[in-house]
């Protein structure tokens, strides 16, 4: 099972509902990112959505927009992204989500290697009418 999975079961047991927040990762820069994760983990968030920095995100709303913009003028990259999730799990059981556009996976094959994403403790990948999650 996976934290995801295991945080809205603990919810559903007692009755609770959960937060999850979103931030652009890199905005302003990855130890901001970080930082802010255990301070999320801290507050009581139960899941945190952290976005992938795109060249293009033009479906995402202004917001977004700006964030991914100073995401990637800070000089977040995937791998990058990647390595401070793996710094968060270091201290960290907050459940967190990726939110990254396909293309960007798709550049490292159709499936990112598992040494990658193995670094950062088991993962999952929400597709349509598909979930692939790695223990």
């Amino acid at each position: 099972m996976n934290r995801i999975v295991e945080r809205f079961g603990r919810l559903k047991r007692e009755g609770k509902k959960g937060l999850i927040a979103y931030i652009g990762a890199g905005d302003p820069d990855l130890e901001t990112t970080r930082r802010l994760a255990f301070a999320f983990d801290h507050a009581g968030v139960d899941v945190l959505e952290l976005g992938v920095p795109f060249s293009d995100p033009l479906a995402d709303g202004l917001v977004n927009q700006l964030a991914a913009q100073r995401g990637l003028e800070s000089g977040t990259t995937p791998p990058k992204v990647l390595q401070t999730v793996t710094a968060i799990r270091a201290g960290t059981q907050l459940p967190i989500v990726l939110y990254v556009y396909y293309n960007l996976m798709h550049r490292q094959g159709a499936t990112p290697p598992k040494r990658v994403w193995t670094a950062c403790s088991r993962w999952t990948c929400l597709r349509r009418k598909r979930m692939t999650t790695n223990n």
